[in-house]
């Protein structure tokens, strides 16, 4: 048994210090609980499908895949990433990993190394204005009565 969600759309995140805006696309999620006798698994959330970063200003770019687990074997979360350099068809980074664990660089120069490890990294509490303040379509001014139902 599983559901899946389709994001359509992009996003944008724009890094003030150093006046760049990147483009980016969503991968697909899922919730999945596969299991002849679905009751003795754990459920768990997947992400699948491929995305994409931009950034018109510098010309990087980057191609994502989200691997969705097979039906049998297999490891569950795995990602990976090329970076491409303005203009360029060879990546000079390729990324593999766990998107909620650790994630490994390899560099066109023969460098590899930990690119990230989201284990390691801390939690930063969100910055969000009080709902009185927020506009009525503001997503969780618009939300509020299906969040409050669903606690």
């Amino acid at each position: 048994m599983s559901i899946g969600v389709h994001n359509i759309g992009q996003g944008c995140v724009t890094c003030l210090d150093h006046d760049e805006h990147y483009i980016l696309t969503f991968p697909n999620g899922y919730g999945r609980q596969v299991h002849a006798l679905s009751i003795l698994t754990v459920p768990w959330i997947e992400l699948g499908g491929e995305c994409s970063i931009s950034c018109s200003k510098t010309g990087y770019n980057a191609s994502i895949v989200f691997h969705t687990k097979p039906f049998y074997g297999g490891k569950k979360h795995r990602v990976t990433a090329e970076i491409f350099s303005p203009n360029d068809k060879k990546p000079f980074c390729s990324i593999e990993g766990e998107w909620n664990g650790v994630m490994y660089a390899k560099y066109s120069t023969g460098e590899n190394a930990v690119f990230i490890d989201t284990k390691k990294m801390p939690t930063i509490k969100k910055k969000v204005r009080k709902l009185e303040d927020q506009d009525d379509f503001e997503s969780r001014c618009l939300w509020k009565d299906v969040t409050y139902n669903l606690k």
